[in-house]
């Protein structure tokens, strides 16, 4: 089975003031196509930072990340915006849906804004 994700001694560090504030430290990963991971840890010990950097919402301090056997750290924001909008899924905490809408039109919209053909067909397939 091919290589979906790989981390690569990633780091990330915020510096606040005259503080660094270590958040991942050498973070190396693997995981391949079709296979169910679970990111779990304490309140604090870098479960969203790290799950930002994999879906290219956050850029890492350094070390090297592959989605797809291509290094999206050396990419920009609308090249890794690209990767994401076609191959990645993120569910946030704070999910903003459109209240008004149904959870197939909030779905759908979506998928239209992606020009996906039949868009409401295919959100009641997902």
């Amino acid at each position: 089975m091919s290589i979906l994700l790989k981390l690569k001694k990633v780091n990330l560090k915020y510096q606040t003031g005259k503080d660094t504030i270590k958040v991942l430290n050498n973070i190396d990963l693997i995981t391949k196509k079709k296979e169910t991971i679970s990111i779990v840890g304490e309140s604090g010990s870098g479960k969203t930072s790290l799950i930002m950097l994999i879906g290219g919402l956050e850029q890492a301090t350094s070390g090297k990340i592959f989605f797809q056997d291509h290094e999206i750290t050396k990419l920009n924001e609308d090249e890794v915006s690209a990767i994401r909008k076609k191959n990645i899924g993120i569910i946030f905490q704070s999910f903003y849906l459109i209240p008004n809408y149904t959870a197939v039109e909030n779905v759908a919209l979506t998928l239209e804004l992606n020009k996906f053909k039949n868009p409401e067909k295919e959100a009641k397939l997902l």
